[in-house]
């Protein structure tokens, strides 16, 4: 028997038009890089493919249309304004998914909340107590299998989005909001769902990858430069 297990594959996308250039003239860069160092493939596409939806919605028919060309085993989505970390790189997603995605599991989430001196906290106390469900998730960054399950899984989150939650669908964390209030709420879909701890993936306090948010593109866009220049410093870029 070989000591080498197959590796699983990743495909990492990012849905980001021009007009977010000042910032992802960075952050893809960043992401390239990590990818280019794991052999795994990144696309970054542009079109908004739901006209008559909030431009966010189209992070999800992206997935849909990408597991239908893709042979990946996983694939990761990645909110523009997310960069990796200079000294994390070296981490794979397949470690990533080995550690957390645990049996039954098939779509890892980043959590909507930090942890602050050892102690999780959601950044929305109210819609947690609202909803029973101390851990929200965050749709800006997430792992998924690339399979049928999935699959079904985002065709009912875009049903959902464009039918009978479609109010919600227009409301500010639109995705998130028909996520957590349709989405969830079945017992099937649910049970998929799992977190990513956020000492990985967050907007503060995480070692591997940052989610920024409430900032202008111009902060956006310094913030990430500053790892940006590390890594892609004379002697860092090879």
């Amino acid at each position: 028997m070989s000591s080498e297990s197959k590796q699983p594959t990743f495909d990492i996308l990012m849905l980001a038009t021009h007009h977010i250039d000042i910032y992802t003239q960075y952050s893809i860069p960043i992401w390239e890089k990590y990818c280019e160092m794991h052999g795994y493939k990144f696309y970054n596409y542009q079109e908004n493919l739901l006209p008559d939806m909030a431009f966010t919605w189209s992070r999800l028919q992206m997935l849909v249309n990408h597991q239908a060309i893709s042979d990946a085993d996983y694939i990761v989505m990645v909110d523009a304004d997310t960069y990796l970390f200079k000294d994390m790189m070296h981490l794979s997603m397949g470690e990533i998914v080995s550690k957390h995605m645990n049996p039954g599991k098939k779509i890892l989430f980043q959590k909507d909340g930090s942890d602050r001196l050892g102690i999780y906290f959601s950044h929305n106390f109210s819609l947690s107590f609202k909803m029973g469900r101390w851990v929200l998730p965050n749709a800006g960054f997430n792992i998924m299998e690339n399979g049928p399950e999935t699959n079904a899984f985002l065709k009912l989150w875009l049903e959902l989005g464009q039918g009978r939650l479609s109010h919600l669908a227009k409301v500010h964390t639109m995705t998130q909001n028909v996520l957590l209030h349709g989405e969830l709420q079945e017992p099937e879909m649910d049970k998929l769902v799992g977190s990513l701890p956020s000492r990985l993936v967050n907007k503060r306090n995480t070692k591997f990858c940052k989610h920024l948010s409430a900032m202008t593109k111009e902060q956006i866009g310094a913030e990430i430069k500053k790892e940006y220049d590390k890594i892609f410093s004379e002697g860092n870029s090879k």
